[in-house]
């Protein structure tokens, strides 16, 4: 599965933003604009998605997200995602999307009720979308047979996606893609925390007893990665070069695995489960050093790239379709962070990656259409746009001739461009 583009509005201060997602795309803009909501939007709308109904009514009540702008107040919340499925072996492109009314105080009126869903496939070489999903506040309606319409009632709760409910209908021709929608994820790493917690030794809610290489939880990648080498070893051999192509003071690295529990074999043969006591640690050489030490004892910043690098990695063999990175060049200096994007690009596959930056400098290693950049307007919401395709080679002259970087000029132009300037609509769709 990919998501192609994602649709969401109506949360903190975003209005309707639109976002096409390529290989690897970047929300550029100035510190305190709101880049960081978009991301915790997304993830907000997936979680809907899947969510229980409870889940559901307390998102829908959730307040720190709630919008208060005055350009947004009342406004409700909608989520869109586009891409392409596989389905009874064929490839299809869907079209899925749901909105709700946030919770009101108001006294007749309570909100926190879905009111609009809808779900849209066609084949490949189809040239037209056929609705699967249909629903607003008076009636949902679903597909029941592929030589149909969407005109069978599907009676909802407020609180429930059709998607859920037609999850459970084991004899639906279609309910292969109604799997797949409820069970979306996506993975966001936010690489301004403090890189230890993906190297604790032991955590207290280790319930794993054999490998696995499952996207790994925080204070994991140790796990993971001594996973990665007994169940994929060409994968963790492609880790380990990129890695250390990345890393030059670092020489090896080795993932181990130490089991603390004394062995008593005539005692364990008759235990019907084995309680696990073990832990993970990577032995790192540094190249001045004599001999291998616990990847705690590295700098930040490497053990930063070790576990960005494998999350990526991750992601890709789990076939989740989107991953994000706040601030992925915070403690990266500025010929690391270019080589680190290109690795990042082999490594991920077919999985989409979505970094914010607040620096110009980040624009600089990659093109201009994987730049979505939040512009300045009198509304304060947060919208971002792309750059016309016909205008590019202007903008890379106009920073040339102020001998300047594209991406400070770009910053420049965000900073001090206005919506009365004509500057927006010239250079941004």
């Amino acid at each position: 599965m990919t998501i192609d583009t994602i649709k969401i509005g109506g949360i903190t201060n975003i209005g309707e933003t639109i976002l096409s997602l390529d290989g690897m795309s970047a929300l550029i803009a100035p510190n305190n604009y709101g880049k960081s909501n978009v991301l915790k939007a997304i993830r907000f709308g997936i979680d809907f998605m899947g969510g229980s109904t409870k889940r559901k009514k307390s998102q829908m009540n959730f307040r720190p997200v709630i919008p208060i702008n005055v350009q947004l107040e009342g406004s409700s919340f909608s989520f869109e995602i586009e891409g392409s499925l596989v389905w009874d072996k064929n490839l299809y492109n869907y079209l899925y999307g749901y909105s709700f009314e946030w919770a009101k105080t108001k006294e007749h009126d309570k909100g926190a009720r879905i009111v609009e869903e809808h779900l849209k496939l066609k084949e490949e070489h189809e040239s037209k979308y056929k609705s699967y999903i249909s629903r607003n506040e008076a009636l949902s309606c679903y597909l029941t047979s592929s030589t149909g319409h969407c005109s069978k009632t599907l009676p909802l709760m407020n609180d429930q996606l059709a998607i859920n409910k037609l999850n459970n209908f084991d004899e639906l021709f279609y309910v292969g893609v109604i799997h797949i929608l409820n069970s979306l994820e996506i993975a966001q790493i936010n690489t301004l925390e403090n890189p230890d917690q993906y190297f604790n030794l032991i955590t207290s809610d280790d319930d794993i007893n054999e490998y696995s290489l499952a996207f790994p939880k925080n204070a994991k990648i140790g796990f993971f990665m001594n996973s990665l080498k007994k169940l994929d070893p060409d994968r963790y051999a492609l880790l380990k070069n990129a890695v250390l192509d990345l890393l030059p003071n670092i020489e090896d690295f080795d993932p181990i695995q130490v089991e603390l529990k004394k062995e008593n074999n005539e005692t364990e043969n008759k235990l019907p489960f084995r309680l696990p006591d073990t832990f993970y640690d990577i032995q790192v050489k540094e190249i001045y050093n004599n001999q291998y030490t616990s990847i705690g004892n590295i700098s930040s910043g490497c053990k930063k790239i070790l576990y960005v690098l494998t999350l990526t990695l991750a992601a890709e063999i789990n076939k989740i379709p989107l991953i994000t990175f706040e601030e992925l060049e915070n403690s990266v200096h500025s010929r690391l962070l270019q080589n680190l994007l290109t690795t990042l690009s082999v490594l991920s596959g077919d999985t989409k990656i979505l970094i914010t930056s607040h620096s110009p400098y980040l624009v600089k290693y990659l093109k201009p259409n994987q730049l979505k950049l939040g512009l300045p307007n009198s509304k304060g919401t947060a919208e971002f746009k792309e750059l016309k395709a016909a205008k590019i080679n202007k903008l890379l002259r106009l920073a040339s001739a102020e001998e300047t970087s594209l991406g400070e000029y770009l910053f420049d132009l965000m900073l001090n461009a206005t919506e009365d300037t004509g500057l927006l609509d010239e250079y941004f769709l």
